[in-house]
């Protein structure tokens, strides 16, 4: 039987204001409809990911696809079954609030060959009234084989699958290099993460990806 909950819980063993609010399982037959928005094309797609029986369907990977295509190239890409049900169970935890899509699939990555926004694997979004690192512990917290990036000197929160559970802080904003903190667990544990500006983080020296 198919089942959002097939993600384990990860619990933090590092401390992070505001307390992250736990996404509970919901069982594939009650998922809802996904309400999406891409900022960078001003299009909407209502995603409806199973069916009343709790299926996955393919035509909804397929919209899913077009949806998140490259707004530079127009060139589309399958996007990974797993990130689209982790979106259901994001959308299950904010009702009636839309994904905000900032970037899905890029066919280039200019600072990074090994992106898994290339591979249909990742997303960048935000979710309205929620806070950037609200959303970030609670999908921290959440989900178990992700990858979960914080920009606090940006607008969105990144989300990847993968084999193993990472995070990082990155201090760039839009058009800048990226720059990851050397020490991201120990920056958010102790609140640097919200008040590091991007010349900072440079001067304390960048963790390449």
């Amino acid at each position: 039987m198919l089942v959002l909950a097939w993600i384990l819980t990860l619990q933090s063993t590092t401390p992070a204001p505001p307390p992250p609010s736990m996404i509970r399982p919901i069982h594939a037959a009650e998922a809802p409809a996904v309400e999406l928005v891409h900022l960078r094309k001003a299009t909407r797609h209502t995603l409806v990911l199973f069916d009343a029986e709790g299926h996955l369907q393919a035509a909804a990977l397929q919209e899913l696809r077009e949806f998140l295509a490259d707004p530079r190239t127009q060139i589309d890409h399958p996007i990974h079954w797993r990130l689209a049900a982790l979106l259901v169970a994001v959308a299950a935890h904010y009702p009636g609030r839309p994904i905000e899509v900032v970037s899905g699939y890029r066919h280039h990555n200019r600072h990074h060959d090994r992106s898994r926004h290339t591979r249909g694997h990742a997303i960048d979004f935000r979710v309205p009234g929620v806070p950037n690192r609200t959303l970030f512990e609670t999908l921290r917290a959440s989900f178990a084989d992700v990858g979960v990036g914080y920009y606090p000197n940006s607008t969105f929160v990144h989300l990847d699958v993968r084999d193993r559970n990472t995070i990082w802080v990155d201090y760039s904003g839009p058009g800048q290099v990226p720059c990851y903190s050397q020490t991201p667990a120990r920056d958010l544990e102790q609140g640097v993460a919200e008040s590091m500006t991007y010349a900072q983080a440079q001067a304390l020296g960048c963790r390449m990806p």
